[in-house]
């Protein structure tokens, strides 16, 4: 699947640069962008389920080199807030003393990088300094800090603000299969995550070269979030996408 992102990625590039033969503008601009969210998990494994939506955001700036009027090519440095809710068939869960089998509920908390590339399309003026665009890329994401809540229906209650690959010895406790299993599962998240983004919107030219948009984003996740072998799940959001370009 990596290898796969990174060769998209470079056609991709390749593409902007033959569409840039034909014309002699090429100027830089940079901005900041903002982007309430509403994160979600697809779930392909029969044991665990998606247990709902949640409101998120993510932030970042922005670099575009304007191949001509219409078309731009960019890319971003954001940080994404992301939540992933996931509740896990009866499973052997040990804690201290106690075991037993227990449905486990997990609210993700996850925080990452993330390094798109974007081919941006405009429309012409619409109406006086407005335009239409639309962007499709791909990006990489590199997780930097995953927390849960977690929840059992028997071994225990609940427990707050896990840190996920290093929890304190008070939060830790141990999953398998059955209790005769020999092997522990894990509950890690992926440390890479890549993505398709397809969007489009609205952009007004305020005054200069100062530009706003706004409009909406799907960042679909194409990656395995969960290092288990045992469970597949993606984290997606679509998102408000505002942003301000100098």
């Amino acid at each position: 699947m990596i290898k796969k992102f990174f060769t998209i990625c470079i056609a991709l590039i390749l593409s902007t640069k033959i569409i840039a033969q034909d014309n002699t503008i090429s100027s830089y601009e940079f901005g900041m962008r903002i982007s309430p969210q509403i994160s979600s998990v697809g779930i392909d494994s029969k044991s665990i389920h998606d247990n709902g939506v949640s409101l998120d955001w993510n932030f970042g700036f922005v670099v575009t080199k304007n191949l001509n009027e219409r078309y731009s090519f960019g890319t971003e440095l954001n940080v994404l807030y992301t939540t992933a809710k996931i509740k896990h068939d009866e499973l052997w869960v040990i804690k201290n003393t106690d075991s037993g089998f227990s449905n486990l509920t997990y609210n993700y908390s996850m925080r990452y990088f993330q390094l798109p590339i974007i081919f941006k399309m405009r429309s012409n003026e619409i109406k006086e300094k407005f335009r239409l665009y639309g962007e499709f890329g791909f990006a990489a994401s590199f997780l930097f800090r995953s927390k849960a809540d977690v929840s059992s229906s028997n071994v225990f209650t609940s427990i707050s603000n896990m840190d996920v690959d290093n929890p304190e010895d008070v939060d830790k406790f141990s999953i398998k299969t059955d209790a005769s299993s020999t092997n522990d599962l894990s509950d890690d998240i992926s440390l890479i995550r890549t993505s398709l983004i397809v969007g489009g919107g609205i952009e007004y030219t305020a005054f200069g070269s100062t530009k706003m948009y706004a409009g909406l984003r799907y960042d679909g996740g194409m990656s395995d979030m969960l290092k288990e072998d045992k469970w597949t799940a993606t984290n997606s959001f679509t998102s408000i996408n505002i942003g301000l370009i100098f």
